[in-house]
């Protein structure tokens, strides 16, 4: 399976129906947004004697119960998850290995764990760089709930009732639309060169010539890419569309049971942390 393959693998998913699935975009944008901000501005205090912060390991550790809890009501796939993780997580992964060799604020003391040509790893450095990946997975975790239980279009229509400025919800709509006819034209190219029996990975064809072929495959998918965006643009202006065109979204109400729902995660992420870090 592709990336390409993938990208509509997301809509599939998001189009499942469960108790997640069916709340209004606003407030799963909010309490994604909740968890996101939770995970990520949780403190990292470290009591004099102590390696590991065991308040923010507390704290995070309710973080993610929340994430599993809300993921598990949602009905959707635990595979589609794992997979999602392990494509996002080494985009943000090249910082926290650095981490280990520098000195920690947090820190009076430090114990060295090896070192190799004259560049030394401590342990305070490694556990506050493994409390960096947590909150890295937790924070890819809650976008990926998001993202498994709202389409897109669901969440523009939710960014533009919650006030988002408007040429940013058109601009990302546009955005969104033609990516997915973006990957439509790349399918059919791939689907032309499976007909005629061509594989980049054929190792019967020469290297040379592969790449002289993909090279042409790519070029007409710009040039295709190209002529569809000034069509598109052109029927856009002839159908009276200007700079100050907006997307209509239809009013929607938020009933009393999302409100209720809202506000206990939301008072989950605030005072549960809290108190945590105040019985601790």
């Amino acid at each position: 399976m592709t990336l390409i393959d993938e990208l509509f693998s997301i809509e599939r998913e998001a189009a499942k129906t469960s108790p997640v699935h069916s709340m209004d975009s606003r407030i799963k944008l909010i309490f994604c947004l909740c968890g996101l901000f939770a995970a990520v501005f949780m403190p990292y205090a470290v009591s004099p004697g102590e390696l590991i912060s065991w308040k923010q390991t507390a704290g995070l550790a309710a973080v993610f119960l929340l994430f599993i809890a809300l993921y598990f009501l949602s009905g959707a796939s635990w595979k589609y998850y794992l997979m999602r993780l392990c494509l996002i997580v080494p985009f943000g992964i090249f910082i926290i290995i650095l981490q280990p060799f520098f000195f920690n604020p947090y820190y009076d003391s430090y114990h060295i764990i090896f070192t190799v040509f004259g560049v030394s790893a401590y342990w305070e450095s490694l556990v506050f760089a493994l409390s960096l990946f947590v909150k890295l997975v937790i924070s890819i975790s809650f976008i990926i709930l998001l993202s498994a239980t709202t389409t897109s279009q669901e969440m523009l229509n939710g960014a533009a009732r919650m006030h988002v400025p408007r040429i940013v919800v058109t601009v990302f709509s546009l955005t969104i639309r033609y990516l997915y006819v973006f990957a439509q034209m790349f399918q059919k190219i791939m689907l032309s060169f499976s007909c005629r029996g061509f594989s980049h990975w054929g190792h019967g064809l020469p290297l040379k010539y592969r790449l002289h072929v993909i090279g042409e495959g790519a070029g007409t998918l710009f040039v295709r890419s190209l002529d569809q965006g000034e069509k598109t643009y052109t029927a856009m202006c002839c159908r009276g569309y200007s700079e100050d065109s907006a997307v209509y979204v239809s009013p929607k109400r938020i009933n009393g049971f999302e409100w209720v729902f809202l506000v206990c995660i939301a008072g989950y992420l605030v005072l549960f942390p809290v108190l945590i870090y105040m019985m601790l």
